[in-house]
């Protein structure tokens, strides 16, 4: 009895020991992604792809430009020479939706005797498109949606390859309990090939004995094949997560709850912003062919020149029979003008006045007139033509994920229901395994059973403990499902 009550303490406590080497979930994954190459590719696009959408969302700048050219000196009598500014100028085009341009000019000459001359000038234009349509519209809906696709791709590429090392997981656990439960099948056997022989129930060359035999040397060549199996997968386990297996850890599943929006997804919302997108371009492009818009303008300028400059002037313009042709004299001069563009032909009218000191104001009208044929016209029909066939491709596109999500959705709810209906079943199982094991512990301690009997009893139990964490490992595969089902 003391023998017997020793082999049961013995049994129990290697059933309930743990394992203080186990691997968490939790460690398993995050070595797995810092040792894999594609999360890290996958990181660097998702960085990659939120650099792009910053640059895409900076808003439009003011345009500066400015320009100088000078030409100091172009002889050597530099009695006569001059600082010859040709150019300066300054202009800012300003961003908004009429490109209004503003400029500053102001040419000048100075002399190295004292001359002085310059002639400035300011202008100002802007735009009024009456057919205006905001590009704006459709970067922001573009940007948009390539937010929704970085987050939702880089968060997929995580949670499927999380997904590929739970299947690594659940391969090694599922060769380990068949491993374990072949080599307990072994035993029996041989175990009841010795009984044979011994009881004298058959003998060597009987019928009986040959099949068992056989069947026993399948289930040995099976081991093998298991065992092989079982390396490689503990090879490729070290190789994935740079850890050395050695068994899991118990964890729990955590809560399967899913909720199906109305609108979807970020994939098919995704979509939605898209088929946007393409309505609006339609709407560009019809506004696009039919353009009308109203250019103002105007400016404002003089020229000056210093008393040595107007006498060098009057001096080199003089007649040679006597007396100057055409003195020089301050002015002021000012223009508006305006220019109506349609599609193929545009009509424009400038005002402009002069008027030189000590003079009256000389004003001058000049009208404008343009026209061509629209050579084009063809090409914007089959375009805006090819745009509608892309917008009912876009939101057929959008329908038809909208209605996948919905189906993706039913089935994720059935696949949800069938697995905790099998958790209900391991529950029970459970329950009736460890109720026959604890029957047959207490049998064999009243001596009514074999100590096999008890081995039989806990092997199985040990076997349910794999089929257990495997279920496990098939929650947190689905729990994945929901998480990628919800981007």
């Amino acid at each position: 009895m003391k023998i017997r009550k020793a082999v049961v303490f013995i049994l129990i406590a290697l059933f309930i020991s743990t394992d203080l080497c186990a691997l968490t979930i939790d460690e398993i994954l995050k070595a797995a992604r810092e040792a894999s190459y594609s999360v890290e590719n996958a990181e660097l696009l998702h960085s990659n792809n939120l650099l792009l959408l910053k640059e895409n969302e900076l808003d439009d700048e003011a345009i500066w430009s400015v320009e100088l050219s000078a030409t100091p000196f172009s002889s050597t009598d530099f009695s006569e020479e001059e600082l010859a500014i040709e150019t300066l100028s300054a202009s800012v085009t300003l961003a908004d939706d009429g490109r209004t341009t503003i400029g500053v000019s102001s040419p000048m000459h100075i002399g190295y005797s004292g001359k002085f001359s310059m002639d400035p000038t300011v202008s100002a234009s802007h735009t009024f498109d009456f057919n205006y349509f905001d590009d704006d519209m459709i970067t922001d809906l573009s940007n948009a949606s390539s937010s929704l696709s970085t987050e939702r791709l880089y968060l997929e590429a995580i949670y499927s390859f999380d997904k590929s090392v739970l299947s690594l997981l659940e391969n090694i656990l599922t060769l380990e309990k068949n491993i374990k439960s072949l080599e307990h099948s072994i035993s029996n056997s041989e175990r009841d090939l010795d009984n044979m022989l011994s009881l004298r129930q058959a003998d060597e060359e009987s019928i009986t004995y040959r099949r068992a035999l056989l069947e026993l040397d399948m289930n040995r060549r099976s081991l093998d094949t298991y065992k092989d199996q079982y390396e490689k997968a503990k090879n490729q386990f070290a190789i994935s997560t740079g850890l050395v297996w050695d068994a899991l850890e118990e964890f729990s599943v955590p809560s399967l709850e899913m909720k199906v929006f109305d609108e979807g997804n970020s994939e098919v919302r995704g979509l939605a912003i898209d088929s946007e997108v393409s309505s609006l371009m339609i709407e560009q492009k019809e506004k696009e062919i039919a353009p009308i818009s109203l250019l103002l303008s105007g400016s404002i300028g003089g020229s000056y020149r210093n008393r040595e400059s107007r006498n060098a002037y009057d001096e080199e313009n003089s007649n040679p029979l006597g007396g100057v042709v055409r003195p020089w004299k301050n002015s002021m001069n000012g223009s508006l003008g305006a220019e109506l563009s349609l599609s193929n032909w545009s009509i424009g009218t400038e005002l402009s006045l002069t008027a030189e000191k000590g003079e009256t104001v000389r004003p001058s009208l000049t009208l404008t007139g343009s026209w061509k044929n629209n050579t084009t016209s063809e090409s914007d029909r089959l375009e805006l033509e090819r745009l509608r066939n892309d917008a009912v491709s876009a939101k057929n596109e959008y329908l038809d994920a909208l209605t996948q999500y919905n189906i993706d959705g039913m089935t994720l709810q059935n696949r949800i229901m069938e697995y905790e209906f099998k958790l209900s079943t391991l529950s029970q199982n459970e329950s009736y395994l460890k109720a026959s094991l604890d029957a047959e512990m207490e049998y064999y301690e009243k001596g009514l059973v074999r100590e096999d009997d008890v081995m039989d009893a806990q092997v199985e139990y040990e076997l349910f403990e794999y089929d257990k964490m495997i279920a496990c490992l098939e929650g947190l595969s689905l729990y994945y499902d929901i998480l990628i089902y919800s981007l």
